[in-house]
């Protein structure tokens, strides 16, 4: 067991919040008490994401998914060994609904092993559900007591999530033969998957790149939408994601969406100011779509 298992959540913290991190500033400013399932639920995420990109043999992968299908059903007993497990049998696992919601966790890293691309729209929804959208179910409400206002707000903000860090990782993950943009949606552009996987955007490309900016700038807009000003402060961490995914936007149409080359970042200390500003604004209820 690793040396960091005495204490499970700076364990989780650590992996999957590093100080200078985009989740570390998005976990800054959210209350206290929410912030160790905040950090369980990242650290999985990470640690599964981890299985599939990083080991190369398919059969090695699923022996690794199974044995944290059995680690988090140990986890619901309190029988834990990992300590990413028992942070999530202390602090998630212990409300209704949250281990359904992992094991679509689950079911995302397994689906990954078995395919690397979309047919249409429906594929690109299930997948959105599965990799972000699940999480966000738990991050959004952590005591399992939301209504029908945060869970719209949910399913929302994971499409947008999700749209961002595909367009985002475009270029890398084309190179490795992953193309998570619809072949539906490429098709209707008069483009298809090796078209992506050129070393450079075109401007066929670039168009797309640039249409698809816009259609994830108008989820982000339509996610702020469906929460009230009242319950802003409950949703920092949400709040502060979505500004992130809006700053990136920003970066990559400054490179004029040149994405098969370029992957722009943003720094520590603008994912610090972007935090801090939109955490000020969440605590006031002064948050509005733009």
């Amino acid at each position: 067991m690793s040396t960091h298992s005495a204490n499970p959540v700076e364990f989780c913290r650590q992996l999957a919040a590093p100080r200078g991190s985009a989740n570390h500033y998005a976990t800054l400013y959210m209350p206290a008490v929410q912030q160790p399932a905040a950090w369980a639920v990242l650290a999985l995420r990470h640690e599964l994401n981890e299985v599939v990109t990083r080991i190369a043999e398919p059969s090695v992968a699923k022996a690794r998914l199974d044995w944290w299908q059995a680690e988090l059903q140990a986890a619901e007993q309190g029988q834990a060994q990992h300590p990413i497990a028992q942070a999530l049998s202390q602090h998630v696992l212990n409300h209704p609904g949250h281990d359904a919601l992992l094991d679509e966790l689950l079911s995302g890293a397994h689906a990954r092993l078995h395919s690397s691309h979309l047919e249409n729209a429906s594929d690109f929804a299930l997948m959105s559900y599965r990799q972000d959208t699940a999480a966000w179910l738990i991050l959004t409400d952590i005591s399992g007591q939301s209504g029908r206002t945060e869970r719209n707000f949910t399913h929302a903000l994971g499409s947008a999530l999700t749209w961002t860090r595909v367009l985002h990782y475009v270029g890398r993950d084309a190179a490795q033969g992953e193309i998570w943009i619809p072949q539906q949606t490429l098709v209707h552009h008069g483009l298809n998957a090796a078209d992506l996987m050129q070393p450079r955007t075109t401007e066929r490309t670039r168009v797309i790149f640039a249409e698809l900016g816009q259609h994830i700038r108008q989820h982000i807009q339509h996610a702020r939408t469906l929460l009230p000003a009242a319950k802003q402060p409950e949703q920092i961490m949400a709040l502060v994601s979505l500004a992130h995914a809006e700053a990136v936007l920003d970066a990559m149409q400054g490179e004029d969406w040149s994405l098969l080359e370029r992957r722009p970042e943003l720094t520590p200390l603008r994912l610090l100011w972007l935090a801090w500003r939109t955490a000020s604004k969440a605590r006031r209820g002064k948050i509005t779509p733009t």
